[in-house]
Formats: structure tokens, C-alpha cells, sequence
């Protein structure tokens, strides 16, 4: 009989999956990128009962593995398009290309069918007992699913890293359009990105122990918690993910034609090689943007955006990218930053008003962001800074 806080722990995650899977899929807007986090949970929620069922209802644990095994193979390449679509730049959909990521799940078909086959005693020396079984082909299936386990720890690690490479790059692709980072959506990107690591990690670390020291470091009770909280996290902050934040923008189409183009591979400081910008143009457009921030003081905007700028100065929000990077050697982020920094500093010196209440003043959504930009502006914390020049 299994443990009965296994027993709840599996029931509320496969609960878990049961509501968020509809829930995500709703939205028809949203569903494209959505499809594969629905896919990882479905997944999810189907492994999870291997720690019921072998003990709970024995005899349907063959039915299981055949139905389970192949389900492994599902979670790396769909927790990699996920954070694919919801960091792509441009509209996303699942295609044959996409697809061609889930080449392990056909080979795991074939060894499911393999062990449909096994004879029961077979199967359980296999998958329960952990014996040598007897017979050429249950060796030969041992065999198969042994190199398919290596190659999924190999598709993991592989998974960790360019899950880690996106990230980065979509952490620079948002400083490249946004002012603010503290934004719900943008605060709950980065904890889906957070947790999609730790996911990760768990299973790597997991896996490897075990084959190392050939027993669990922590208990399956322990195992099965922290798997719900990270399931239940994921889905939380997924289900705030109403569109993807690189999306491009209303008004952005009209500009298309003219502007440079950029991807999230190349980040923020990505070549401009197609660019018709020479020196004069990138000079004017300097001036434009400046002229700007000075007399409409765009920057007490919290909310403002590359979009917003580029239809305030009339330049094209490529251009404005282009010429931020080559020309002024800092992304959108640091630029807006450092005019809210310079308002800052005479609010600080002329008034007694808190560090929070100006950090608000001048278009911070947060007291730990100002504090950060104006350590790395002037390297003092915005009190060092009133202290030392009253």
C-alpha cells in the first residue's frame, strides 16, 4: 500500500493538471504557445503515477509503462517549445520543424510496444524487481531502454542549456524594449523562467544521484511535494502569461518595411548589417529622441516602452534600437534609466522626501530597482549620494 501523504500529494497534483490544462488552452489568442506547457503537464501528471501504481493497483502497472515510458520523452521538447514560444519576437506556431524536436518519443513508441509484449514475470524482474530478466528479448528490450535513458539525460542537459541561452537573450530583448522590468507580466516571465530551470535541475541532480549512489536522496513523500509546488508554480504564473511579451506591437507593422531587423538570437546588441543609417541620420535621430525626454519628460512615464518613444519622436522603434546601441552604447532599459536617475538626483538634494516616494517621482515601479540603477549610474546608493553632496 502506498503512503498515504504519496496518495494526497499525487492526487492534488494530478488535480493540479486536471483544471490547468483546459484553462490554458482556452484562449485560442494564447493557445499555440500554450500547447506545449499543456503537453509537459499532461506528462507530468502521468508520471506522477508511478508512484502509486506499482503498489496501489499492481496488476495494471504493465498497462502503465507502456502508456508512461513513452511520456518521458514529452518533457523536454515541450517545456523547450514552450519557453521557445513565449519568448519568440514574432508570431509563433507550432510547425514541422518544431516538431522535429520530439525525435525521441518514436523510438520510446516502439520500445512501449516491446514491452506490451513482455511476458508479466518479465515484466516485473524488469520494472519491479530490478533482477537480470531471462530471455533474448527482454535483454534486447533492457538493453534499448537503457541507451534511451542515457540519451534522455543528454536531451536534458542539452535542454538546461539552451533553456538558459533563451533566457539570457530574452532578459536582453526586454531591456532593448522596456523601461520598467517590474511589470506583473514581465515579474511572472521571469519566475516561469526561474522555475522552468529548477525543474530542470531537479531532474538532472535526481536522476544522476540515483544512478550513482543506486538509492533516492530524498524520500518519495519529499519528491512528490516538491514536484506539486513546482507544477503548481509554473501553471500560476503560466496563466498570468496572457500574450508574449516580445510580441510585436500595434503600430510596429507600419514600420516594418524601413527598419532593421533584429532577433532574439542577436539580442541587444545585435549588427545592423541591412541598415541605411549613416552618421548624419544617426545624429538627427539623437537629437529627436533627447529633445524628447527633455521637454515631454517621457521618462516619468513608468510604463513607457520603445513603442511609445518611437511614436512620440517619430522615428521607427528599430531605428531607435539601432542607434540607442551603435550611437549612444546602451539599450533602451539603461537609456530611460539614466534620465530618471538625472531627475532624481535634483529631487534628492532639494527635498527631504524618501527615497521610495522619488523613486516613484520619476518613474520606478519599485524602491530595489532604483536603488540599483542609481548604484550602477553613480555608483552610490541614492542616500550616499544625499548625504555626500548637500
Amino acid at each position: 500500500m502506498a503512503e498515504p501523504i504519496v496518495m494526497v500529494l499525487t492526487a492534488m497534483l494530478l488535480g493540479q493538471v486536471v483544471m490547468s490544462v483546459p484553462v490554458l488552452l482556452i484562449n485560442r489568442a494564447t493557445r499555440a504557445y500554450r500547447l506545449p506547457l499543456a503537453l509537459f503537464l499532461i506528462a507530468s501528471g502521468v508520471l506522477a503515477l508511478n508512484a502509486i501504481v506499482p503498489v496501489a493497483f499492481p496488476d495494471w502497472y504493465q498497462v502503465y509503462t507502456v502508456i508512461g515510458f513513452p511520456m518521458l520523452f514529452v518533457l523536454c521538447p515541450a517545456l523547450r517549445l514552450y519557453i521557445e514560444g513565449l519568448t519568440a519576437q514574432t508570431h509563433w506556431t507550432l510547425n514541422k520543424a518544431t516538431l522535429k524536436q520530439f525525435v525521441l518519443i518514436w523510438p520510446a513508441l516502439a520500445a512501449s510496444c516491446l514491452m506490451a509484449l513482455l511476458p508479466m514475470q518479465q515484466h516485473r524482474a524488469l520494472f519491479v524487481t530490478d533482477e537480470v530478466p531471462g530471455g533474448l528479448y527482454a535483454v534486447i528490450l533492457a538493453g534499448a531502454m537503457l541507451v534511451l535513458m542515457c540519451l534522455w539525460l543528454l536531451e536534458c542537459g542539452l535542454t538546461l542549456l539552451v533553456i538558459t541561452k533563451r533566457l539570457l537573450a530574452f532578459r536582453a530583448a526586454l531591456k532593448a524594449r522596456y523601461s520598467n522590468l517590474d511589470d506583473p507580466r514581465i515579474f511572472a516571465a521571469k519566475r516561469l523562467a526561474f522555475i522552468a530551470i529548477c525543474i530542470w535541475v531537479l531532474a538532472l541532480s535526481s536522476a544522476f544521484l540515483f544512478s550513482l549512489l543506486e538509492h533516492t536522496i530524498l524520500t518519495l513523500g519529499t519528491d512528490m511535494l516538491i514536484a506539486l509546488i513546482l507544477i503548481w508554480s509554473l501553471t500560476f504564473f503560466a496563466m498570468q502569461q496572457t500574450s508574449p511579451l516580445l510580441a510585436p506591437e500595434a503600430g510596429c507593422a507600419a514600420n516594418k518595411q524601413d527598419a532593421p531587423g533584429t532577433s532574439l538570437s542577436e539580442g541587444s546588441g545585435g549588427k545592423y548589417h541591412k541598415s541605411a543609417l549613416d552618421e548624419s541620420q544617426s545624429a538627427r535621430i539623437v537629437n529627436k529622441i533627447t529633445h524628447a525626454m527633455q521637454e515631454e519628460q517621457l521618462y516619468l512615464d513608468a510604463d513607457l516602452t520603445l513603442q511609445k518613444l518611437s511614436q512620440k519622436s517619430g522615428v521607427s522603434p528599430n531605428y531607435l534600437s539601432q542607434v540607442l546601441n551603435e550611437t549612444l552604447q546602451m539599450n533602451f532599459f539603461d537609456f530611460v534609466n539614466h534620465w530618471r536617475i538625472e531627475a532624481s538626483k535634483a529631487r534628492l538634494l532639494a527635498s527631504q522626501d524618501s527615497v521610495l516616494h522619488i523613486a516613484l517621482e520619476v518613474g520606478f515601479n519599485a524602491r530595489s530597482s532604483f536603488y540599483k540603477a542609481f548604484k550602477k549610474e553613480t555608483g552610490q546608493t541614492p542616500g550616499e549620494f544625499r548625504d555626500r553632496n548637500r
